[in-house]
């Protein structure tokens, strides 16, 4: 015998409502089943290891190419500065060419 399923209707704010399925997107569910699974069961399954690890592994990424860009441009600074300091003169592209016999 299988049970019929009733519909129910809450009110929700709009940001409560996109809290709900930004909590169950991220446990692969529903909102309708994150809902249910909360309210009945009192459990909500945990977000995955696999996806906090990822997560985790994109901000590395992140930091560490932001850690990269700052040292490009303190070596960059410190050329151009020396650059300044030694009154050399800048070639222009086509005096660099000719230098290099292109």
């Amino acid at each position: 015998m299988s049970s019929a399923t009733v519909p129910t209707s809450i009110r929700l704010t709009l940001a409560e409502k996109r809290k709900i399925a930004t909590a169950a997107r991220k446990r692969g569910l529903s909102p309708a089943a994150y809902i249910k699974r909360a309210a009945l069961d009192g459990t909500v399954p945990a977000v995955a290891n696999d996806a906090k690890l990822e997560r985790l592994a994109t901000l590395v990424h992140r930091v560490c190419a932001a850690v990269e860009d700052e040292l490009d441009y303190r070596t960059a600074v410190t050329a151009w500065d020396r650059h300044v300091k030694s009154g050399e003169k800048l070639l222009s592209g086509e005096e660099a060419r000719r230098a290099l016999g292109l």
